[in-house]
């Protein structure tokens, strides 16, 4: 069985790149009590769990001050390969919780009712949780999606063009 991470208040969450644009490897890393945790994932994932986490953001009402994720500690070593990524809400309300769980062979699975449960002993793979307050999640949101952005041609295809210098 894969490495398990929980990280609560971490002191940096950030996406990061390691290469040049068209070869880059994507992460999400963690870090705090002395640990770094970092797991690579697609750009999409990167993607969505920006948007999710933006949603969610919509959704509380929370619309700043975003914190400084911080920067991606080098050299990177993922400890896994994310499968899947949700998100919600701690019970006591004001925490998002990020969850990432390995990819394995169920998640070329489209069957639901197939895949493990969380806490399933059963389930093979490594997950994650990453207990963000509202600031940092914010934090991350933006600089992911300015990370996603790099390297693109700004949608200049799509009539966007890049911010003046």
């Amino acid at each position: 069985m894969a490495d398990d991470f929980d990280l609560r208040n971490p002191d940096t969450f950030v996406a990061g790149t390691v290469g040049p644009p068209g070869q880059r490897i994507f992460f999400l890393q963690a870090s705090g009590s002395g640990h770094v945790v970092s797991l690579k994932l697609e750009k999409g994932q990167v993607w969505a769990l920006a948007n999710l986490l933006s949603e969610l953001l919509e959704r509380e009402g929370f619309d700043g001050p975003a914190e400084d994720v911080g920067s991606l500690h080098e050299p990177v070593t993922a400890a896994w390969t994310v499968g899947r990524l949700a998100t919600g809400l701690d019970s006591d309300g004001k925490v998002i919780v990020v969850i990432a769980r390995e990819i394995d062979d169920s998640d070329d699975d489209d069957d639901a009712e197939s895949a493990t449960e969380p806490d399933d002993p059963e389930r093979s793979g490594g997950r994650a949780r990453f207990h963000l307050d509202y600031g940092m999640a914010l934090g991350f949101t933006t600089q992911a999606m300015l990370l996603v952005e790099d390297g693109r041609d700004f949608g200049m295809r799509n009539g966007h063009r890049p911010p003046a210098s």
